[in-house]
């Protein structure tokens, strides 16, 4: 066997193959290059899928002498000796991106320094240089890349659709603005311009991306820690995204993704979202340069964190907080619809903006209508007695009902980041929707009840309210340890097949501690001889499904199988809608609501209350514009 030392053309390729995979990662180095040269404005325009990519900047500029070692493996000017590694704070310092670039496409560069007379234009393709002259040009560089990967058509064959790869560009460049709040951007392709920021804070950046109702959605977090801050923009409980699209997360001013942070950031959203829904947000950490790698991966993509623990306590302090405070404010809906972001209008699909419908429209099977059952039957363990709550007249006849003077919604701002950032530290009381403030003035589809208060109708989801209040309560008597066994009668026999065997027997002693008495009888059939009398009511063909389930994805635990139960049982128990309940009935249900200062989400995290504003209501009927 021979050992041969490759040529700058081969070497080059290989290295673009690890840097420069996709059109996105081409986009992403010559941004970062022109962030780091101290630009300002940046402008970027693609067009046949990002094949052709044009990014100008007013940075700097290269002097002439150096635009050919630009090109140059390893060249570059972040980086001098090996200590420089661990306190890199710069974004496109990796030497291979240009030489990586230059050797899959023709680039042209042209660069001028503000103390230059004459520019530099230099042209490279396919690793080879094509022209070197000095050329009139503004101040910065400006780097056109064509022809991308046309010389590698193993690469160009796994290329996706244009509007795809234009999508992938988009939604990176995305997070590279807004990372980069104080630098303007304009971002266009195929001669149309997708977004735009001006480079004026963090707030106006996020518009500009997401849209205003992204802002008006999510809330404002901060916390730090010794010399880590963290800060930023996480959804309120109310809005979730139906994938991780909306989730970006800025460490030392560079995007990165963080397995970690994503999965715990979830974790900390777990009792809040529907099911396939995710949590939207913008977060920024800055932390010491040698408390985090950021060399995990070629793409610098990915980082890893020396002390992980911090940052888990940092994100479960400031998101808890946060979402104790929302979870218990009604969200205030519009009649008028929401924005676009100018991706979403561009590239079609869903408004990041917009919510997802088809979740919200899932009634629980509230299309039955089952006979009347009175609240006190349902749930006879809460005591309405002498409660001042409500009191009677809030059910008469909805005439006089009190105006109060509202101001008008203060004018949107955009600052930078010092008007971006809120004091939200220190802990905050819990905000308590006060229903007694309320009058009762009806209800639709005998499941909405409304209320009214001033210039706002406060509208109940009847079913999803009494829901978390049911599962409320059985949840505090799992924590208060009200583990009582229910012995069947008769024992529930079963079979399940080897696998399922083998899983049940090697879990035995994790199934016996929730509650459950389960022993083999012979080969693959189980005797269930008790359970937690908590899920007494369950069906128990589906009881043991549900377990067997729990113990492939790993979830079977007090926290997350036994509540997924109770939220079964709540469910079932709950009044449904489309039934009728009595002006009494609802009265106790209200009084509950505001005696037990419930979290205004159902436990599968659909919003129980909604605040709509009377000027809503007249723009629908055009009385104003």
């Amino acid at each position: 066997m021979r050992i041969n030392v490759l040529d700058s053309s081969v070497f080059n390729r290989i290295a673009a193959g690890e840097v420069v995979d996709r059109p996105a990662s081409v986009a992403k180095e010559l941004v970062e290059n022109a962030i780091d040269s101290g630009a300002t404005a940046i402008s970027v325009f693609v067009d046949k899928g990002g094949r052709y990519i044009r990014v100008t900047d007013n940075g700097c500029g290269i002097a002439a002498e150096d635009v050919k070692t630009a090109f140059l493996p390893h060249a570059t000017s972040k980086i001098r000796e090996i200590s420089d590694l661990d306190a890199i704070s710069t974004l496109g310092f990796r030497g291979e991106a240009l030489p990586s670039i230059a050797s899959v496409a023709k680039v042209t560069m042209l660069t001028k320094r503000p103390e230059d007379e004459l520019g530099t234009e230099y042209i490279i393709e396919n690793g080879k240089e094509i022209g070197f002259t000095e050329k009139g040009a503004p101040n910065g560089t400006t780097v056109t890349v064509d022809e991308l990967f046309a010389n590698v058509p193993a690469r160009l064959k796994f290329m996706r659709s244009d509007r795809s790869e234009e999508g992938d560009i988009t939604s990176l460049l995305q997070r590279l603005a807004i990372a980069n709040y104080n630098v303007s951007f304009s971002f266009s392709a195929r001669g149309k311009e997708v977004f735009s920021t001006s480079g004026k804070g963090l707030k106006e950046a996020i518009y500009a991306i997401y849209g205003m109702n992204f802002l008006e959605e999510t809330q404002f977090i901060s916390s730090s820690m010794s010399d880590i801050a963290l800060f930023g923009y996480i959804n309120k409980p109310t809005f979730s995204k139906h994938n991780r699209s909306y989730q970006t997360l800025i460490v030392n001013g560079r995007y990165v993704v963080n397995s970690d942070i994503s999965f715990w950031i979830y974790n900390c959203f777990s009792n809040f979202l529907m099911k396939r829904q995710y949590p939207a947000y913008v977060l920024f950490l800055n932390l010491p340069n040698d408390m985090v790698d950021i060399n995990v991966h070629p793409s610098k993509m990915e980082v890893k964190f020396v002390d992980f623990g911090i940052i888990r306590k940092m994100l479960s302090s400031a998101i808890s907080e946060a979402l104790k405070e929302s979870a218990h404010t009604p969200s205030e809906i519009a009649l008028g619809g929401r924005e676009e972001s100018s991706h979403e209008a561009y590239f079609g699909g869903s408004s990041p903006a917009g919510g997802t419908k088809s979740e919200v429209a899932n009634k629980d099977g509230e299309i039955l209508k089952p006979p009347p059952i009175g609240l006190d039957d349902v749930f006879p363990d809460i005591s309405f007695a002498g409660s001042s709550v409500l009191n009677d007249s809030a059910f008469s006849s909805p005439t006089n009902v009190p105006r109060i003077s509202v101001d008008p919604p203060k004018e949107r701002q955009f600052g930078i980041l010092h008007d971006v950032i809120e004091d939200v530290s220190g802990q905050k009381a819990t905000p308590k929707l006060r229903l007694s403030e309320y009058k009762y003035i009806g209800k639709m589809f005998d499941t909405y009840l409304m209320l009214e208060k001033g210039d706002e109708v406060l509208i109940i989801d009847q079913h999803a309210a009494h829901e978390r209040i049911l599962y409320d309560s059985l949840s505090e008597s799992v924590e208060k340890g009200a583990d009582t066994v229910q012995t069947l009668l008769v024992p529930y026999i079963f079979d399940v097949g080897p696998r399922d065997s083998v899983l049940i027997d090697e879990n035995i002693d994790e199934i016996t501690s929730l509650g459950f008495a389960l022993n083999r009888l012979s080969g693959q059939t189980y005797s269930l001889s008790a359970l937690p009398l908590l899920l007494s009511g369950a069906g128990l063909g589906d009881l043991v499904s549900s377990m067997i389930d729990a113990l492939k994805t790993c979830r079977l635990s007090k926290k997350t199988f036994l509540k997924e139960q109770l939220m079964q049982s709540a469910c079932k128990a709950a009044v449904k809608g489309r039934m009728d309940l009595s002006d009494g009935e609802i009265k106790k249900l209200l009084q509950t609501i505001e005696e037990k200062n419930i979290e205004l989400l159902c436990p599968h995290g659909r919003p129980i209350a909604v605040k709509l504003k009377e000027t809503e209501v007249e723009k629908w009927f055009k009385r104003i514009v």
